[in-house]
């Protein structure tokens, strides 16, 4: 499995989505993972048109429009569990579950992100696909 990564910088939550060199970001989707069972969980924030060179290489400042030339508000409340999913412009993504407390209170380095399987760089959480080209 494909793990994200994400840190807590003040009151706002810096995802880390993996993406191949070749691949740039489209849009970034939340939705309130508490509420999957339902048939159309809501999304809770959205962002699209990354403008910068962070935002297209998969770094995303949830809540902000930081980045981004369109972006949803700020939720309230911002829910505890999240789904974060993304579109890159080849139409394809992934998901990933985030439970914001263990991100909030987990002790990483300058430049790590949380993950399910330890503190990761960006370069770590983009090393794990598989991004040679096969020709």
């Amino acid at each position: 499995m494909t793990v994200f990564g994400a840190r807590a910088e003040g009151g706002a939550i810096v995802v880390k989505i993996p993406l191949c060199p070749s691949d740039a970001l489209r849009r970034v989707e939340v939705t309130d993972w508490d509420k999957a069972e339902d048939a159309n969980p809501p999304i809770v924030w959205w962002a699209s048109g990354p403008r910068t060179t962070s935002a297209k290489r998969g770094v995303v400042r949830l809540w902000s429009a930081e980045g981004f030339e369109r972006h949803a508000a700020k939720p309230a409340p911002v829910p505890s569990t999240l789904d974060v999913a993304y579109v890159d412009t080849s139409g394809e993504g992934l998901d990933y579950v985030l439970g914001l407390h263990a991100v909030v209170t987990a002790k990483l380095r300058r430049g790590q992100y949380w993950t399910d399987d330890g503190p990761r760089t960006a370069a770590q959480i983009d090393a794990q696909l598989d991004c040679h080209d096969s020709t």
